[in-house]
């Protein structure tokens, strides 16, 4: 019998164990509550209001599910679903916004995860249920037999958050069978198979992922907001903040530190807060630059921002370049086929169409304060950037 049962928008009522529930009422997972699943996305749309404790809820209610499909036994079961709830429990404020920041410093929000899992108050709460803080740190790591079904291609992660975030988003794209393709997923060796019979299913989470990507996740709105925030934070660094106190906040913590904060860093959170953002002035698809010029980008863009800035007489952090970043990942799932096992793009056209289409969706953007717009003028794409040269008649 579960101990509560806990009323979730996207799943309904969700049976939580006792262990599950002890856990959660840690510190950490409570934490949680205040920290946006989805940055800064509620500027763009209003609802998206949902947090990381809800998604690490769904998480962990999908994998009691699979568990129980793929017959695992009771001490499997409460391993991985531990892990499944406690993925997220290291995810530093608003969530990925500041992903590239906190990995200059070594701190990813899975590592943290795990070190919270095996030193903290939650270690004694598994340890004393009989779970193995060590086994569910390997798990959310996606190590083992069983920590793919944690973090891998296909995985009960991003079941949740894709029809999770399209719920709060308003949007219809993530819509997905999720419990069929549940029901389609089974373990070989270390790698999860998706059956012949939820190719269809697994091909309605790629066009899911797709949309959002791209009328959500990257929208430009949101892209432009987080790089003014992820910029005002990296100036706070600059200044003395440790950014191992940065991990710990969460977004109260950190909007009211910015808030406080003199010069800089407290203009572009006043900004944020009346949505004063800067304007877009310069965009063009990743994949019309030279292959040699985007390795380079993508390693240094600071650096092309700064003379950007210093040749338009730009002060420091009022033009920002936007350099995103994407996981092919998910294009690698396996499937069952009569003929043995492929990837998914190997025996569905859709999803290799879907591939092609996100790498040409990336874009390179710049971004300006709306008062300085005069200054790009001068601005030639073809001084700072390199392109292939089918693509220079853009700029003639």
């Amino acid at each position: 019998m579960p101990e509560k049962v806990i009323r979730d928008s996207i799943h309904g009522n969700i049976p939580c164990d006792p262990v599950a529930v002890r856990v959660m009422d840690s510190q950490y997972m409570q934490r949680l509550r205040n920290v946006k699943q989805n940055g800064l996305c509620y500027l763009v749309y209003p609802a998206m209001n949902s947090t990381r404790f809800e998604h690490c809820l769904g998480v962990y209610h999908l994998s009691r599910l699979l568990c129980s499909h793929m017959g695992l036994s009771e001490s499997q079961t409460i391993h991985v679903s531990m892990a499944a709830l406690l993925h997220d429990v290291g995810h530093g404020p608003l969530s990925h916004t500041f992903d590239s920041i906190f990995s200059r410093y070594g701190l990813e929000h899975e590592k943290i995860s795990c070190e919270k899992v095996c030193s903290t108050e939650i270690s004694d709460i598994l340890s004393e249920a009989g779970v193995r803080p060590g086994e569910v740190a390997e798990l959310i790591r996606g190590n083992g037999r069983l920590g793919k079904l944690i973090s891998s291609e296909v995985d009960i992660d991003k079941m949740d958050y894709l029809v999770r975030d399209a719920h709060y988003a308003g949007v219809a794209y993530g819509i997905t069978d999720v419990e069929r393709l549940l029901y389609s997923l089974s373990l070989r060796k270390k790698d999860v198979i998706v059956e012949s019979s939820g190719l269809e299913a697994a091909e309605s989470l790629l066009i899911n992922r797709s949309m959002m990507y791209r009328t959500v996740y990257r929208h430009h709105t949101k892209r432009i907001a987080e790089s003014m925030m992820s910029h005002a934070v990296k100036c706070a660094i600059d200044r003395g903040l440790d950014p191992d106190d940065l991990m710990r906040m969460d977004d109260i913590g950190l909007v009211c530190m910015l808030r406080g904060l003199e010069g800089y860093p407290q203009r572009i959170m006043r900004m944020i807060d009346r949505r004063r953002l800067f304007g877009c002035v310069f965009s063009q698809p990743i994949l019309s630059f030279e292959e040699c010029f985007r390795s380079e980008l993508s390693k240094d863009p600071q650096k092309i921002q700064k003379k950007i800035s210093d040749e338009l007489g730009v002060d420091d952090g009022y033009l920002l370049l936007d350099w995103p970043e994407s996981s092919m990942n998910e294009y690698r799932v396996l499937v069952r086929t009569p003929h043995g096992l492929a990837m998914i793009d190997e025996v569905s056209a859709l999803a290799r169409s879907l591939m092609l289409c996100e790498q040409e969706r990336l874009t390179v953007n710049l971004y300006l304060e709306q008062g300085q717009k005069k200054k790009m003028e001068g601005f030639d794409p073809l001084d700072y950037f390199r392109f292939e040269q089918t693509r220079l008649w853009g700029f003639s």
